[in-house]
């Protein structure tokens, strides 16, 4: 039952975004789809970076995300087709505030991270002045 939808930046080296993350299924009970484009802010080449092409090529990236946001051990993984450098590109564009950085699937800036009931509260908000 999708009310919202949000894409967020996040950096796996980023506290609140694994606090984010581990809130998941909070946001997805409240209605709110989350979607993650890769923000590794300290660029290509960096053990950030490697985390986050990890998770995109591994078998199972929600296991492997989930991994990455926890601390736990990674398989070092790579493809050809992972899309973590064109993320990084969009959030050196758009999510320069810092991570994780949070969008509407209108485009609109929510913020950072924010808590599930507030989070529903903002989207909500961001909605009805549309």
């Amino acid at each position: 039952d999708e009310k919202h939808a949000i894409t967020v930046f996040p950096d796996v080296d980023c506290g609140y975004c694994r606090r984010l993350h581990q809130e998941i299924s909070e946001h997805n009970a409240r209605g709110v789809t989350v979607q993650y484009l890769f923000f590794p802010r300290s660029g290509i080449g960096t053990p950030s970076y490697d985390t986050a092409v990890s998770v995109w090529c591994a078998a199972d990236r929600k296991q492997a995300m989930d991994a990455a946001q926890g601390g736990g051990a990674l398989e070092k993984k790579t493809c050809a087709d992972n899309p973590v450098a064109r993320g990084l590109e969009l959030g050196r564009r758009f999510a320069e505030t810092g991570t994780p950085a949070i969008f509407t699937a209108q485009g609109e800036y929510v913020g950072g991270y924010l808590p599930p009931d507030r989070m529903l509260q903002r989207l909500d908000a961001l909605a009805a002045a549309r």
